[in-house]
């Protein structure tokens, strides 16, 4: 890790929203739903259904413009599942209650947070701290709250959250690429499978400290 950078507990450097926010907002206002099948692996949110909400408020996990989201449940949780919520009606989401939802505070860029939730360190970490019978296992909040990262100074978190927007947008390209061509060899599925491999670890790579990026993203 460079020698500038600290290292923080998360709960020190995001906020854990609740709903009190929107109790006061009129229950006809409309929001965004997302169920676990809207959520994308690495990324992307489905965003074709609207709820009132009246309907969704004691139910469902509420978000904003700008949370990250994070599947707690297996298999979701080290698939990836998650997202940087963006494009949310009025505003505002209410999904699945199997999601975290992790709002970046000052010390960290929304961008950056969501790379972190990627990486292989936390998806490995988070694992190790699930709990539950077998195939209901969860990640629990305390694992987000007291998780120890690396964090650079805000304009390294930028240009980190650049580098892995072009370089996972690359990879996703040519994962996207094999999908179509794959042949019944599966050999086509495997190069998917490592490319999707190197992703983790590239992300893993820039948000620990391991490769310096500033040099890389404006060329």
């Amino acid at each position: 890790m460079p020698t500038h950078w600290t290292i923080k507990r998360l709960r020190y450097v995001v906020e854990f929203p609740n709903k009190g926010e929107v109790r006061g907002l009129p229950l006809d206002t409309t929001v965004s739903f997302v169920p676990m099948e809207a959520v994308g692996e690495y990324g992307g949110l489905l965003l074709d259904q609207v709820r009132s909400i009246e309907e969704v408020l004691n139910s469902y996990t509420f978000f904003r413009d700008g949370d990250v989201i994070v599947a707690k449940i297996t298999p979701c949780f080290e698939n990836g599942k998650g997202a940087l919520a963006q494009g949310l009606e009025n505003g505002i989401g209410f999904g699945t209650t199997e999601l975290h939802v992790l709002r970046a505070g000052a010390e960290i860029l929304p961008r950056y947070l969501f790379y972190l939730t990627l990486g292989e360190h936390f998806r490995k970490l988070g694992t190790a701290e699930m709990y539950g019978a077998s195939g209901q296992k969860r990640v629990p909040e305390r694992f987000l709250q007291n998780l120890r990262h690396p964090l650079p100074p805000l304009d390294e978190q930028r240009a980190i959250a650049a580098f892995l927007d072009r370089e996972t947008a690359r990879i996703d390209e040519l994962i996207a690429g094999i999908a179509i061509a794959e042949t019944a060899s599966g050999v086509m599925a495997k190069m998917a499978r490592l490319l999707k491999e190197y992703r983790s670890a590239l992300i893993t790579a820039a948000v620990t400290g391991q490769i310096d990026v500033r040099g890389e993203v404006a060329a």
